[in-house]
């Protein structure tokens, strides 16, 4: 009878020893050790809220490493009678109380950056205020500026009915690799969406499309390239937008103070992501950042003193006695469900498709309403040159197409560190305790799985092999003689 090979039985697993749980422990805790940096240098370590009015909460907070504080005004854009504002073109610089209070606004923040070698204001980037463009003389979109170290660099967040959009800034649109905002593909220009009813720019960006500004050094040259003054911590102010476009931030840093650092502009862009901003701009900070309120007044310290005097601002109206319509100015609608809509703790890519919000064009004499001027004269349109892709399907004042997937609000973790993932849908990074519980766990359990000695010098029996090979096994014993 021909000789039949054995089958042989494959070796039992073995469990990971004391060494290898060693080094899985090890690097685990250098992982953790990597948190803090991967969080930001800050972590907010207290905060209070209050209701300003229907709609709108204010944060007052504090991070440490260094001590800052900072005031965030959350504006729920869909609650009845909430409107956004900003200032109209004016002969004089004004506080932003004294703005706030003639207005009748809720709540106001200071806006873009201005020159100050004049005695009309004059804003750095486009702005509108109360549905006009501001006169081209009046902004950034000037003849006499185009020359000036900041012409055409800003971005900027529109209001409109039923809308909001926002503009990249130009190193943003030269770098590529975005999918929405407005005219996308083209370098900047003075255009702005037909219906416009309020606009504020500022640059640098610090939150593009969810994925928040970080460099290996906050005070590195190549950090915010656009913005030399970014890489030293100052007082700040900056405007954000959740991805569903439904909520508004207008957030305020103290500095320059012994009870209030300020930030970096690295530091700024975390702060902005914490809150829950998708996409988030710059604006004008050191002394001219101030938030004022209608109950409590200035709710900072600014750096100078006493309030100063800017060229715009942004307000929100709120509450059945703001005299304004019941039916919020600016409410995007939510996605309707549907079977091919993402959940709305993800929400989509913006690279998984669904046409650009493009507003359309209008323009920016000064004399034209916002909601019924046609294209600039002068706006100097033309291809970029980036990778960005075509804009698709404009639109005259009406609701933008809007691929509007929302923002999962992740909260600290008892160690004070969030991290956002991602682009729309962002998670929460575990904090050391927790970490260090995922590293005491999974010892354990390895340690569990160990095979159990039953005496001195006996090996736990291996496992068995399936059922099949053992049959075969017999077989060939049966054959061989073997009993």
């Amino acid at each position: 009878m021909p000789r039949r090979s054995r089958l042989l039985r494959s070796p039992a697993p073995r469990s990971p020893g004391p060494r290898a749980l060693s080094a899985l422990a090890g690097a685990l805790l250098l992982a953790l050790l990597a948190l803090p940096a991967a969080c930001g240098a800050q972590t907010i370590s207290s905060r209070s809220w209050s209701t300003v009015a229907p709609g709108v909460r204010l944060l007052s907070g504090r991070t440490s490493s260094p001590t800052t504080r900072f005031w965030a005004l959350e504006i729920a854009l869909c609650t009845d009678y909430v409107h956004m504002a900003a200032s109209s073109a004016g002969t004089a610089r004004r506080t932003t109380s004294s703005w706030g209070s003639a207005a009748g606004v809720v709540a106001a923040v200071n806006g873009d950056f201005f020159r100050t070698d004049t005695s009309t204001p004059v804003t750095y980037g486009q702005a509108v205020g109360g549905g006009r463009v501001w006169p081209a003389a009046q902004s950034g979109e000037g003849g006499a500026y185009t020359g000036d170290w900041y012409y055409r660099r800003y971005g900027w967040i529109a209001f409109g009915p039923g809308w909001v959009e926002f503009s990249h800034t130009e190193a943003v649109r030269r770098a590529g690799g975005t999918s929405e905002g407005f005219l996308p593909g083209r370098a900047t220009t003075g255009e702005v969406p037909s219906g416009t009813v309020a606009l504020v720019s500022g640059f640098p960006e610090l939150v593009t499309e969810g994925r928040r500004v970080t460099c290996a050094s906050p005070t590195a040259t190549g950090c915010f390239a656009d913005r030399s003054d970014m890489r030293s911590r100052n007082p700040r102010t900056a405007m954000g937008l959740s991805a569903d476009r439904r909520t508004f931030w207008l957030v305020v840093v103290d500095g320059r103070s012994s009870v209030s650092a300020g930030m970096y502009g690295t530091e700024l862009a975390w702060l902005m992501s914490e809150l829950g901003a998708w996409q988030a701009f710059n604006l004008d900070g050191g002394g001219s950042s101030t938030l004022w309120t209608a109950g409590g007044g200035v709710e900072n310290a600014p750096s100078d003193g006493s309030s100063r005097a800017v060229a715009n601002h942004w307000g929100v109206f709120a509450g059945s006695g703001s005299g304004r319509t019941r039916a919020p100015g600016s409410c995007v609608p939510a996605p309707a469900p549907d079977a091919g809509v993402a959940p709305a703790d993800a929400g989509p890519s913006p690279s998984d498709g669904g046409a650009p919000a493009d507003a359309g064009p209008s323009s920016s004499d000064g004399g034209a309403s916002a909601a019924d001027a046609g294209p600039e004269a002068d706006a100097g349109a033309g291809d970029a040159g980036s990778s960005l892709e075509d804009d698709a399907g404009r639109h005259d004042g009406g609701a933008p197409p809007r691929d509007a997937g929302a923002v999962r609000t992740a909260g600290l973790s008892p160690d004070g560190c969030a991290c956002r993932l991602g682009r729309r849908g962002r998670g929460t990074a575990p904090g050391p305790s927790a970490a260090l519980g995922a590293v005491l766990a999974l010892a354990l359990a390895h340690r569990r799985a160990r095979p159990r000695r039953r005496s001195a010098g006996l090996r736990a029996p291996p496992p068995a092999g399936p059922p099949e090979t053992d049959q075969r096994q017999r077989r060939d014993e049966r054959e061989r003689g073997v009993r």
